[in-house]
């Protein structure tokens, strides 16, 4: 039997990077603080995967408030750079993020 952690890594590595993890917010959100807290906490239950974090409010993001202004704070999680990128927003919990990684890894591991 393979172990998941194994079959994740050779994803990885056939993809040539790991999954892709963005959080969009901004300063001052208090959910946008909770959301950060649950990723913390999530990471040490879930697969390596590269994290990055967007503040909205920047000039250079001007595309990414237009688009969630009012819905920060928001997850995109992607598994590779051609799969279609999985959200979450608002009030986000560690199952949550938890549960956005594993669905998006077991619907790629079934393509």
């Amino acid at each position: 039997m393979i172990m998941r952690s194994t079959l994740i890594s050779s994803l990885a590595a056939a993809a040539n990077t790991y999954p892709v993890m963005t959080i969009f917010s901004r300063p001052q959100c208090g959910l946008c603080y909770e959301a950060k807290v649950s990723i913390a906490k999530a990471i040490k239950r879930l697969p390596k995967f590269r994290y990055s974090e967007i503040d909205i409010l920047k000039p250079e993001n001007q595309e990414w408030f237009d688009k969630y202004a009012y819905d920060v704070p928001v997850i995109h999680f992607q598994t590779a750079e051609n799969e279609t990128v999985k959200k979450i927003m608002h009030k986000i919990h560690e199952q949550d993020v938890i549960d956005l990684v594993q669905k998006s890894i077991n619907a790629r591991i079934l393509s």
